[in-house]
């Protein structure tokens, strides 16, 4: 037998599964063109509606969608790693992060709202070719103009909030419309510009807020404006939390979407982002462009100060936001800059905020963690060849599963072998924390653990060296049964998983040889 027989295997009947996904497709791609074809004559709402829906029917948005769960997980395993290397329990942090956060879901929306504002700022800058690096600032912006406009000038309820969140915006939109024109008329990078004015932002707020601005009264511990006045304020729709500034989110989301699918405006900026010099060849005016974009950026990212101002704080502090302008970045980034992706992975990382206050208060892991696991995300979506090896070895096995539908035995062997490889490098990856039973036993469990991870990978990849990887593990932990023997450790549940990964190594190698040797036979 071939000692890659496996790979044999999954190559012997590639036609069957090129024309299997094929087919899949063209169904799909057959019941959309249906769909397009019998709203033809429907009325506009109806039809735009049925032509959203249809475009959740292909692969264009399927693939980023894939790409960022398989980024997601690939963050949660290597946070779980982190946390039990540190001592802590990841089983019971994420289960205190999850239920945490699905109990106080407004939380989460609420969470959510400032990052949907500062994600689509990012996104729709990008989509122009350039980076808005300057959310910050311009959030800043938008805020103090809130704050001003909401205790100098009173108005009515209903049109306050409205004229505040204007001015927000304008104030937003022109602090990103100077880099805009710097980078269109004298060429100097908006890197460069957006993040200097963010801390231009910053700091001229800062002064506001502790001079001219300031608050009359007592002692203030931090620098603050006068409260806004109770028209401006931003009503409270579900909980203690959420505010209609996560309503205003939703709305921009679309509007957004609008923009940048449906109108010349539009157009213009995904051309010029593409290729400036085709765009300018075309007759589009890239300068105005790159002006318009970033000012329109540096608007959304101002209503996000501004509906925090209103919404949640009601008056200016000094530095009030966390980085709200800078995780932007990380959500337009997982959103794969579009409207509809930057707003799930807002409540994505709102839920990761929401639920981080629970994981620390009953796992006592850090709140950091929370940071940690939104820098990782960005990191894997940023590996793309990683994700694009799990998301094919993903489709394989999915192929793999339908052509030997008739007798899936082997597939879900080594299904299964993979799913215990993995949780077994994990759960040994938690032993290395028992120092008391002595160095052997860590050296062992370390040794497992990477054994775990190398046996994983290589099932998923359908090569045999991780049937004898995975058997080789299965020694490991019987060793490990041996040397805790006496020592108070669970044993029985080292032996039920050494024994189960045996059996299934071993069965596994049967297969693989039954099928060697049948392929012999047949030549």
């Amino acid at each position: 037998m071939n000692e890659d027989s496996l790979q044999d295997i999954g190559n012997q009947s590639d036609e069957p599964q090129k024309g299997l996904i094929s087919k899949l497709r063209a169904d799909v791609e057959k019941i959309r063109i249906k769909m397009v074809d019998s709203v033809e004559d429907a009325p506009g709402p109806i039809k735009s509606i049925v032509l959203a829906i249809s475009n959740l029917l292909t692969w264009i948005f399927w693939k980023p969608v894939i790409w960022a769960l398989f980024s997601v997980l690939l963050a949660v395993i290597t946070s779980a790693v982190i946390m039990e290397l540190a001592g802590y329990n990841s089983y019971v942090a994420f289960s205190a992060l999850i239920i945490g956060a699905l109990r106080q879901f407004d939380r989460v929306l609420f969470f959510a709202t400032p990052l949907i504002f500062t994600g689509l700022s990012v996104a729709f800058v990008f989509k122009s070719g350039l980076f808005n690096i300057g959310a910050e600032g311009q959030l800043y912006m938008g805020s103090m103009a809130a704050a001003i406009l909401g205790y100098l000038i009173p108005l009515p309820y209903g049109i306050h909030p409205l004229v505040c969140l204007a001015t927000g915006a304008i104030a937003g939109a022109l602090w990103g419309w100077l880099p805009g024109l710097l980078r269109a008329y004298r060429g100097a990078h908006e890197v460069v510009t957006t993040m200097m004015l963010s801390y231009t932002a910053i700091l001229f707020t800062q002064w506001l807020a502790a001079g001219p601005l300031k608050e009359l009264g007592e002692f203030q511990w931090n620098a603050q404006t006068t409260r806004i006045l109770e028209t401006a304020e931003l009503p409270t729709i579900w909980g203690n939390y959420l505010h209609a500034g996560f309503l205003i989110a939703i709305v921009c989301v679309f509007v957004v979407a609008f923009i940048l699918d449906r109108t010349v405006m539009g157009y213009e900026m995904r051309a010029v982002g593409l290729n400036e010099a085709a765009a300018e060849t075309a007759g589009i005016n890239p300068k105005k462009n790159m002006a318009m974009s970033l000012a329109i950026g540096g608007g959304l990212a101002g209503l996000a100060g501004a509906s925090e101002v209103q919404g949640t704080l009601h008056r200016f502090y000094n530095q009030w936001s966390p980085g709200l302008g800078f995780d932007g970045i990380t959500v337009a980034v997982l959103g794969n800059n579009n409207p509809f992706g930057c707003l799930l992975a807002a409540i994505f990382f709102g839920f990761l905020r929401a639920g981080g206050n629970a994981m620390h208060q009953q796992a006592h892991v850090p709140i950091e963690m929370v940071g940690v696991m939104q820098g990782l995300v960005v990191l894997f979506v940023a590996a793309p060849r990683v994700i694009q090896w799990m998301a094919d070895q993903s489709l394989d096995y999915g192929k793999w599963f339908s052509v030997e539908k008739a007798r899936p035995i082997q597939p879900i062997a080594f299904a299964l072998s993979m799913v215990i490889a993995l949780y077994g490098a994990y759960f040994s990856f938690s032993l290395l924390g028992e120092a008391q039973l002595g160095l052997m036993f860590i050296g062992i469990s370390a040794v497992t653990s990477v054994l775990g991870i190398v046996a994983f990978f290589l099932l998923f990849a359908r090569n045999s060296r991780g049937i004898i990887i995975s058997l080789i593990m299965s020694i490991c932990w019987f060793a490990l049964a041996v040397i805790g023997m006496g020592a108070g450790v669970d044993i029985g549940f080292m032996i039920l998983v050494g024994l189960i990964q045996s059996v299934l190594a071993v069965f596994s190698l049967l297969l693989v040889k039954g099928v060697g040797k049948s392929k012999g036979g047949d030549a």
